[in-house]
């Protein structure tokens, strides 16, 4: 289990204690729809990030097994040092690449999709980026660098980078000539033209500067993505750059366009349907008006599937094999049906309704026949799910009554 998994209750207290900050201070960087959706994509991350390791994994033991240069002490410091600076070097050209093509940026631009900045920013996570980054650590092994140290120091690395991701700390003063500061990262996330593409260093801000990408900041920060993802359900954001490729493959004429636009620098468009129009940023932040009581429902929702993602991680090595995939796609309808709720789509109700009856059905049945040991556990998730399809239920009907009046 990777460092970034263990800390993730650290993760939520640093937001709960951001959050009680901001209602002191009275500046609010916090809407609930943006942050459950960021938090409910490190869930996605979560569910994907072991066979998707696989990819890197692998070839890392085999390379170093059969093809290691050196043989490094991974008991001395100076080992532990050298094999940071190399890692965050590797990281940092795995996230300019990110940035830098078409198919690797889709699986890179749900990080940067939140029009917010706080620490749940952090957690918004590109669900299949780990299929795209790992050739970029391979040299690591070359090296000589334990497995179990580099993933030791690729876990601290990325957990460093957590707190870079807040609005309420200002210049470090010599520090940001050294390290990955908030302001340095916040011009990481800025779509300002003066921002965009810069930054790119995980811990160590040396390598922006050695490599020409380094930029202060100097300006107020617009957040977000110049392609705005105009969604809360975390798997559509997932996929929104690359259904704008898809779009642009299908509709170009040329059959050498329809293949190299995947590779070209992210952006590239052809020719022949250059003008089809993509989605442009506005004035305003994507903010669909809720319904009455939807934030109260929507945050206990939130706090039953992030128990859920809890169990998945409990449970992956102990239960049945089928137990953790079964709990993965009830987490996965849950993520999908809070987005919808958040989005305003039609229906939206009535999936979710859906959604809970099935949730209801599922634990009686896990808990009376497929785990009888757990059945007061499958007891008491059938009572929240029913009780909230009744909350739902009467929603339903009362936000029906007006339209009812109203054709009288």
């Amino acid at each position: 289990m990777s460092i970034a998994i263990l800390a993730f209750p650290l993760y939520i207290l640093l937001i709960l204690l951001e959050l009680a900050y901001e209602r002191h201070t009275g500046r609010a960087t916090y809407r609930l729809a943006d942050a459950s959706t960021s938090i409910n994509t490190a869930i996605l991350r979560v569910l994907l990030e072991g066979p998707l390791r696989l990819l890197l994994l692998l070839p890392y033991a085999w390379l170093y097994e059969h093809a290691r240069l050196l043989e490094l002490d991974a008991g001395s410091p100076w080992v532990w040092l050298v094999a940071f600076i190399a890692v965050d070097l590797c990281f940092y050209w795995a996230h300019r690449s990110l940035h830098r093509y078409n198919l690797l940026w889709g699986a890179h631009q749900p990080h940067h999709s939140s029009e917010d900045f706080n620490l749940s920013t952090a957690l918004r996570k590109g669900a299949f980026q780990p299929a795209f980054d790992w050739p970029f650590y391979l040299p690591l092994a070359l090296l000589g660098v334990p497995l179990p140290l580099f993933l030791l120091l690729l876990g601290i690395q990325l957990a460093y980078q957590f707190w870079i991701h807040t609005q309420h700390v200002g210049s470090l003063g010599w520090l940001e000539g050294v390290i990955v500061t908030p302001s340095l990262h916040r011009v990481h996330h800025g779509q300002n033209d003066c921002y965009i593409d810069r930054n790119h260093g995980g811990v160590l801000i040396l390598w922006d500067k050695l490599f020409g990408t380094f930029a202060e900041e100097r300006e107020p920060v617009r957040y977000g993505v110049t392609t705005p993802v105009a969604t809360f359900d975390p798997i559509r954001l997932q996929f929104s750059w690359w259904r704008l490729l898809w779009a642009d493959a299908r509709a170009t004429r040329s059959w050498w366009d329809k293949l190299r636009l995947w590779w070209m620098p992210t952006g590239w468009r052809p020719a022949d349907v250059a003008e089809r129009p993509w989605p442009k940023m506005g004035e305003d932040n994507y903010a669909p008006v809720y319904a009455s009581g939807l934030r109260l429902y929507a945050f206990c929702q939130f706090l039953l599937i992030n128990a859920l993602a809890l169990g998945f991680l409990a449970s992956v090595k102990q239960a049945a094999i089928w137990e953790p995939w079964l709990l993965a796609l009830v987490i996965l309808w849950g993520c999908i049906s809070l987005g919808r709720l958040f989005d305003g789509k039609g229906g939206r109700w009535r999936f979710e309704l859906v959604r809970l009856l099935a949730m209801a059905a599922l634990a009686l049945a896990w808990g009376f026949w497929l785990a009888p040991p757990h059945g007061g556990i499958g007891v008491g998730l059938a009572g929240l799910c029913v009780a909230s399809a009744l909350w739902l239920g009467w929603r339903m009907l009362h936000s029906m009554a007006p339209a009812r009046l109203r054709g009288s």
